[in-house]
């Protein structure tokens, strides 16, 4: 198979280039040259398959949920926003509940979910700070050494990525546990001052979830996560790019400051995502969805609706970034995050994970690993 198109590698752009794969893998990036098997998509953009490492659900479905099923129709629902890759990530809940989603989750990533791929497990809580729980149900917890040990017998190697609020009594241990079993630990839903955030850095904690949001801010006699975070230039820092969750002007002073390579664009889309506006009942709570805005009664932001190929267009279109930087910090970051070596990029000898984009960023085809995972009607 060969492709013709605008490539963005990301740290290439080959006008009216060429790619070519054979079976799950990238063969040849480069000038067109002749080849069998073509399909020229003109002026479309070409690029590595998003990746989304903070994404709950969409359309009615949550990577909770017990309903074996909910996790195919997300990985089929993000394959149409141009995602090839994700962590499934679960919110905070009561011990028992946590345990049997990580269980399901790595049982059916294994199994046969289509569309794209289930990179394993994100875990946003449920130690998190309740002065910062946001649209979370408030079943935050201190930490605790057995219940450290029932996640991770649970979840085994398909735990990536877990945040807390490292500030709370057993922070600290509990990032030192995380990190000696290779899993990256995000300061998120937290309350740190800024000497504790150092202090946290320090301990093991790499990583800021959804920057800005449900965290301290700076202020001018303390810094706080988000100060300390920007100083920072080993840890890397999620960011909602709906323009809703952060003002524009600070999206892009954040990617100035912080460099694409320690920027990830997330989608942090949620149950309610995708749905038609207005009120609507899940699991018991009430969301309000308005022009892409979800939130409780409470006014309190729930999550977001936007996912990362609208992401990419904000990024471009509102924030002033150049694709190519907006496209690595959905593909080469997040991959390094992870630790993938064979994701992120357009690159000979990397995994055919591509998306194809007209020129207002609408998704036309999600390959994932040399097979089509969603392709646009005609």
């Amino acid at each position: 198979m060969a492709l013709r198109g605008n490539l963005v590698t990301p740290f290439r752009t080959i006008e009216q280039g060429q790619i070519e794969v054979k079976d799950s893998k990238i063969m040849y990036v480069g000038p067109r040259r002749p080849c069998n098997g073509v399909v020229d998509h003109g002026d479309a953009v070409i690029a590595p398959g998003f990746i989304d490492i903070h994404v709950h659900g969409i359309a009615g479905h949550d990577a909770m949920d017990p309903e074996t099923g909910s996790l195919q129709h997300i990985s089929q629902s993000l394959a149409s926003k141009g995602v090839t890759g994700f962590l499934a990530t679960l919110q905070t809940a009561p011990q028992k509940e946590l345990l049997e989603a990580l269980v399901r989750v790595k049982r059916e990533m294994r199994g046969s979910v289509s569309g794209a791929k289930v990179l394993g497990t994100h875990l946003e809580g449920p130690f998190i700070s309740p002065n910062r729980i946001g649209a979370q149900q408030n079943f935050a917890r201190e930490p605790t050494q057995r219940q450290l040990e029932e996640i991770h017998e649970a979840a085994g190697d398909t735990l990536k990525i877990v945040t807390l609020a490292p500030e709370v009594k057993g922070g600290l241990d509990a990032v030192k546990f995380l990190r000696e079993r290779n899993i990256v630990v995000s300061a998120g839903h937290t309350d740190a001052a800024y000497h504790e955030t150092r202090q946290a850095f320090d301990a093991g904690v790499s990583h800021l979830g959804h920057f800005w949001n449900g965290m301290r801010g700076v202020h001018h006699r303390d810094p706080g996560v988000v100060g300390a975070g920007l100083e920072d230039e080993n840890v890397t820092v999620e960011l909602i790019a709906d323009c809703l969750h952060v003002h524009p002007t600070l999206l892009g002073l954040t990617v100035r400051v912080k460099g694409p390579e320690k920027a990830v664009l997330i989608s942090d889309l949620i149950k309610p995502a995708g749905l038609p506006n207005g009120e609507h009942v899940l699991d018991g709570r009430i969301f309000l969805l308005d022009d892409g805005l979800i939130k409780l009664p409470s006014g309190v932001i729930a999550g977001s609706s936007v996912g990362l190929d609208k992401a990419v267009r904000n990024l471009v279109e509102k924030v002033g970034v150049s694709l190519p930087v907006a496209v690595q910090m959905a593909t080469t970051t997040p991959a390094r995050v992870l630790g993938l070596e064979s994701k992120g990029r357009l690159e000979p000898g990397f995994d055919a994970d591509i998306v194809i984009m007209d020129e207002s960023f609408n998704v036309i085809e999600t390959i994932v690993e040399g097979s089509t995972a969603y392709k646009r009607d005609a």
